[in-house]
């Protein structure tokens, strides 16, 4: 911890108090959520400095995982694996899988693209594995890691996490029911999907980030990229309903195209019948994301950052599980 505070003080010239001051505010403003350590990691990042992406491989917990680190290693307990899916963009098909890991300071999407899919098809939930040459980036509803050109997974050896099922109750991050959901809250729910609106939200968007871009000066511009080639994204838009009360559903990108079971590419083919013969009213999901207070209509959102066709299976392995536990 100190080293890092040194590295803070040592780059930016700043009185160790004042670095101190920074890294105890933050910590404030993220509700203790991160260690002190992770705090810090935080602050440099802020400031521009990137004390994790060095070149140097070093093992970093995920609190300490902020937008932008680069070369990005740590050890995971496997929470979920979302079944891999394809998808069409400018003529080229790829491939995306992703799985939800955590450790005891909190939870990270990790995507693996075509080949590195093959890296997880042996990983299951509950094992531990080492992620190494890793990237952060921003994600539709947090902070999101993907593996870089040397990037690598695999099981972990001589590793002790929280089992999954800890880490997900820590998290706040397991099965609930829709009238609990609260503000800021991580976690899936099971529910039928009542409603589609059939508004076909078409934008454009930073293909490096996905993020935001406004047209200005003849050029589109994003504001970490900067003049760059837009491309289309969507949002789909609908209402979920598991009995206990019903909540809208927020779906960008991809997510949203998933759930049509359609590419971006074939959305901007059959515009405005993107949503013809669509059968999906009526049918079971799990829903894995975050709600959202949507300011403008002081209602609660849940942002879904994965779908998963019910499994029935499963869900009754999970039921008994829950009851032998009590």
């Amino acid at each position: 911890m100190e080293d890092v505070l040194q590295k803070i003080v040592a780059a930016t010239g700043l009185a160790m108090e004042e670095v101190e001051r920074r890294v105890a505010e933050k910590q404030r403003e993220l509700s203790g959520f991160v260690s002190k350590e992770g705090a810090a990691y935080i602050v440099a990042k802020e400031m521009g400095l990137d004390l994790i992406g060095t070149g140097k491989k070093r093992t970093v917990k995920i609190s300490e995982i902020v937008n932008g680190n680069n070369n990005v290693a740590f050890d995971a307990r496997v929470l979920r694996v979302f079944e891999a899916r394809e998808f069409e963009k400018n003529g080229r098909k790829f491939r995306v899988g992703n799985l939800l890991l955590g450790d005891e300071t909190g939870t990270v999407r990790l995507s693996l693209w075509d080949e590195q899919i093959g890296l997880g098809s042996k990983i299951a939930v509950g094992d531990c594995i080492e992620v190494s040459g890793a990237y952060s980036k921003e994600g539709p509803v947090s902070i999101e890691v993907r593996l870089g050109r040397r990037g690598n997974i695999k099981r972990a050896e001589n590793v002790e996490l929280p089992s999954a099922e800890n880490i997900l109750k820590k998290e706040g991050s397991s099965r609930v029911s829709i009238e609990e959901l609260k503000e800021g809250k991580v976690c899936e729910i099971r529910a039928a999907l009542m409603q589609i609106f059939e508004t076909e939200n078409i934008f454009d968007v930073c293909p490096e980030c996905g993020g935001k871009i406004k047209y200005e000066g003849g050029k589109y511009l994003c504001v970490k990229h900067s003049a760059v080639v837009p491309r289309k994204s969507m949002v789909v838009n609908g209402v979920a309903d598991d009995g206990s009360g019903n909540i809208r559903l927020v779906m960008f990108g991809d997510v949203g195209l998933h759930l049509l079971g359609l590419t971006m590419d074939q959305v901007m083919e059959r515009r405005g019948k993107v949503f013809d013969g669509l059968d999906l009213i009526g049918t079971e999901f799990v829903f894995s994301g975050r709600v959202r207070k949507n300011q403008m209509f002081d209602r609660l959102e849940f942002v879904v950052s994965g779908i998963a066709k019910l499994e029935m299976e499963k869900e009754i392995s999970t039921l008994i599980n829950a009851l032998s536990a009590k």
